[in-house]
C-alpha cells in the first residue's frame, strides 16, 4: 500500500481540516475530519476526532482485536464524539465546535470504511468508481427524494447543511461498509467537501487510470482543483491510498495550509 496526503487552506485564512493515519503491522487506519466552518472551535473538534480514532486503533490493534467490524467503527466514532464533548466542556470558547469524520481501516485483503457528515470516501476498482459514501446533508436528501441529481449536490444551496456530525448535542452512529478482495489496481480516496466539490468523479477516474503512484495521482487531482479555486474556496484535504505496492506505506504532503 502507498499513501499520499494533501491539505490546504484554499481561500480561507486558516485550515479547519485535519487528517492523519497510523500503521500497525500490515494494517493502516486513515482518518479525515472537516470542522464546521461556521462554528468556533471546529478545528479543535476535527483534530480531536482524528487523534482519538488513531489512538484507539493502535490500542485495539495491540490487543489483537478484529478491526473489521461495525462494532469497532461505532466504538471509534462514539469515542471521538465523547472526546470532543470533553474538550468543549473544558473551554467555553470551543463549545460550538463540531466536525465531520471519515475513517478507513485496510490491509492487503479487505477494508472497512465509516463516516459522518459530507467528507467522502471513494473506492475505485481498476480506476473506475465502484462506490462512494453517502453525504449526511440536506442536499443529499434532495437527491434521495428525486428533486436533484447526485451531480447537482456540488452546487446546491443546502450542500453544507449537515444532518450528522460529531460533537453536537446528540450522537448518531456512522454509516459503514466492509469490502473484500481489492486488487493492486484499486484505490481509496478520502477527502473533505472542499476537495470533491472541485474535482469531479470522472476526473478522479481519468487521473487514476493514467497514473501509477499515489503521489502522482493526487498531485494531478490537486492541479485540477487549483484551476477552480477562488478567494471564497473552502479548505481542502485528501488522502489517497493505492493498493498493491510492495513498498512500506509512505507519506507525502504535496501542499500544506496552516491551522
Amino acid at each position: 500500500m502507498r499513501i499520499s496526503q494533501i491539505t490546504n487552506t484554499g481561500g480561507r485564512p486558516y485550515n479547519q481540516d485535519y487528517a492523519d493515519y497510523a500503521v500497525c503491522g500490515n494494517t493502516i487506519c486513515i482518518a479525515v475530519a472537516d470542522g464546521l466552518g461556521a462554528y468556533v472551535g471546529s478545528e479543535v473538534a476535527g483534530e480531536t476526532a482524528v487523534k482519538t480514532v488513531l489512538t484507539l486503533f493502535r490500542s485495539l490493534c495491540a490487543k489483537g482485536t478484529d478491526l473489521f467490524s461495525g462494532a469497532v467503527m461505532y466504538k471509534m466514532f462514539k469515542s471521538a464524539h465523547n472526546a470532543i464533548l470533553k474538550v468543549k466542556n473544558s473551554a467555553t470558547d470551543l463549545r460550538a465546535g463540531c466536525t465531520t469524520l471519515s475513517v478507513i481501516i485496510a490491509d492487503e485483503e479487505k477494508f472497512i470504511v465509516a463516516h459522518e457528515g459530507d467528507s467522502r470516501i471513494y473506492f475505485f476498482k481498476n480506476g473506475t468508481l465502484s462506490f462512494y459514501s453517502k453525504d449526511h446533508s440536506l442536499a443529499r436528501m434532495a437527491v434521495d427524494r428525486g428533486e436533484i441529481t447526485a451531480d447537482e449536490v456540488r452546487f446546491h444551496k443546502d450542500q453544507n447543511k449537515l444532518t450528522r456530525v460529531l460533537g453536537s448535542d446528540y450522537y448518531a452512529q456512522p454509516d459503514f461498509k466492509i469490502y473484500n478482495g481489492q486488487t493492486p489496481s484499486d484505490s481509496v480516496l478520502i477527502c473533505t467537501d472542499g476537495f470533491w466539490e472541485k474535482v469531479y468523479e470522472k476526473e478522479m477516474e481519468l487521473t487514476l487510470k493514467n497514473t501509477s503512484g499515489a503521489v502522482e495521482a493526487l498531485c494531478a487531482m490537486e492541479s485540477v482543483l487549483k484551476d477552480r479555486l477562488d478567494e471564497d474556496s473552502d479548505n481542502y484535504t485528501a488522502v489517497l491510498l493505492r493498493f498493491g505496492d510492495d513498498e512500506v506505506v509512505s507519506k507525502t504532503n504535496l501542499s500544506k495550509g496552516g491551522k
